[in-house]
């Protein structure tokens, strides 16, 4: 079978998990990896090189506009990884079954049966793939920070739907050696620049901590993002809220839960102090994060295999 996998460029969100999928995928099938336009212009000759390859199966998250254009000229099956509402509000989506997608792959149990009620199959995965390879899942002495957080900066700093994140976490945490790395954040002490592409397991491995959350639109449809998978195949002690609309499916017990910026510090210096205390924890989240995994693959070969 040909499949199509479409990524997004780095450091965007879905660059190192698509890469992983189509990785996996390419067990079994003859898999095309290629990097959305994101925002280039669809061309007519690269259209056309696209379809030369005659794929079964294309699969992508939500896209830019215009590698969209490209889908819907696309003759097969069309299997969209819905994690994040993208360029349309939530019922926006079902407007463009067929054209945009056939079949839907979504960790919003909400979403699944929004979709299955239109008639579209559809399947549920309930965390992400482990998507980092063991060769990077390794310590390096120069993130071995007290506690660290990766991700973008942009609205996370100026909008009104993050104060809570700022206020707790990205104002800095008195007494803790904390960093953040990502683009789109101000140069502020605790700033370290973009992490290189394949340092993401070197720095989970490496920090004795780290902050994980779920920005209030994912979470509002009971979705959990892709860094929680990352961080607990490498065994770091997870701090984070615990949001009442998320089912963790298991792993609460896993996850060091805070509801203010005083508790995050005096959990954090509890990790640091008792470092053994988290150890059973951690072990496992990995190990829950492992079937998860598995389960991710199981479920998105059904879907693609289905007639």
């Amino acid at each position: 079978m040909k499949i199509i996998v479409f990524h997004q460029p780095y450091p965007m969100g879905n660059f190192k998990y698509n890469t992983a999928i189509a990785n996996n995928l390419s067990k079994e099938h003859d898999v095309y990896l290629l990097e959305q336009l994101n925002g280039r212009e669809l061309t007519e000759e690269y259209a056309e090189q696209v379809k030369a390859l005659e794929p079964d199966v294309v699969y992508f998250d939500m896209l830019d506009l215009e590698t969209f254009k490209l889908i819907e000229q696309l003759d097969c099956k069309k299997v969209l990884g819905y994690v994040t509402r993208g360029l349309l509000d939530w019922d926006e989506i079902f407007d463009y079954e067929g054209k945009w997608y056939t079949h839907v792959f979504t960790n919003s149990l909400t979403m699944k049966n929004e979709f299955e009620k239109r008639g579209t199959p559809t399947e549920h995965f309930e965390w992400f793939l482990t998507c980092l390879p063991e060769e990077e899942i390794v310590y390096d002495e120069k993130y071995n920070h007290d506690c660290v957080f990766l991700g973008m900066g942009f609205t996370r700093v100026t909008n009104e739907e993050y104060k809570l994140e700022r206020d707790t976490f990205f104002q800095g945490l008195p007494g803790i050696d904390f960093n953040v790395y990502g683009n789109g954040w101000p140069n502020v002490d605790f700033y370290r620049g973009l992490l290189p592409a394949n340092d993401i397991g070197k720095l989970y491995s490496s920090a004795k901590s780290g902050i994980a959350l779920i920005e209030k639109e994912q979470r509002s449809k009971g979705m959990i993002n892709n860094r929680y998978s990352e961080m607990g195949s490498c065994g770091i002690p997870i701090v984070c809220y615990d949001y009442d609309t998320i089912d963790w499916f298991g792993a609460k017990d896993y996850i060091n839960f805070i509801s203010s910026k005083q508790e995050t510090i005096d959990t954090i210096n509890d990790i640091l102090s008792n470092k053994e205390k988290y150890t059973e924890k951690s072990i496992k989240l990995q190990e829950f994060t492992k079937n998860q995994h598995k389960m991710f693959f199981e479920k998105l070969n059904k879907l693609i295999k289905d007639k």
